[in-house]
């Protein structure tokens, strides 16, 4: 059985980065304060996110497993998410019991990604995000948030066959065009 993952379409693909447009989506966002260690939050935010999807919500219901884990970072460490599978956004989104964990709805729009195997920590992600950031500047689009980190395999995948992503939310520049 296939793992649900965010819809897009992949309207532009070149310089190795793909731009897609994302339809909206649900996230249950975990935020790990007083780290800057990638490894670390998503380490201490998956327990918490894990319940939730596990039946500690306000339902008591359990919510299927879905791809990626995305990890941004913010101002005080890391915000790790869960995407919310779109069955359970359509109706009722349970409540986490938690306050660590909130509900947040990420609106439609276009992003940049560049696709990469292999292990995810603090260092891959800066070097990917600055790759990204790099091909973007080529293009005629500009950042528009945070470079973000989405991991779509379990961390016992050897790490040659996992997919992993960096991802920026872009607009269009009008000082270039293509």
């Amino acid at each position: 059985m296939a793992i649900e993952k965010p819809v897009y379409r992949t309207v532009d693909s070149r310089n190795g980065i793909e731009v897609r447009d994302y339809e909206p989506y649900w996230i249950a966002e975990c935020r790990v304060d007083r780290t800057s260690d990638l490894n670390d939050a998503s380490n201490r935010a998956f327990g918490s996110l894990f319940r939730y999807i596990s039946g500690d919500n306000s339902a008591g219901q359990k919510i299927a497993m879905t791809a990626p884990v995305q990890q941004v970072p913010s101002d005080l460490g890391w915000l790790v998410s869960f995407v919310v599978p779109r069955d359970v956004a359509e109706g009722d989104i349970p409540f986490p019991i938690s306050s660590a964990i909130t509900l947040k709805m990420v609106p439609a729009g276009r992003f940049a990604a560049l696709v990469y195997s292999g292990a995810w920590n603090g260092e891959k992600f800066a070097a990917m995000s600055a790759k990204l950031l790099a091909a973007v500047s080529t293009m005629s689009l500009l950042p528009d948030g945070p470079v973000f980190s989405a991991v779509y395999n379990p961390p016992f995948m050897p790490p040659f066959l996992r997919r992993n992503e960096v991802l920026v939310r872009v607009a269009r520049n009008p000082e270039k065009s293509d």
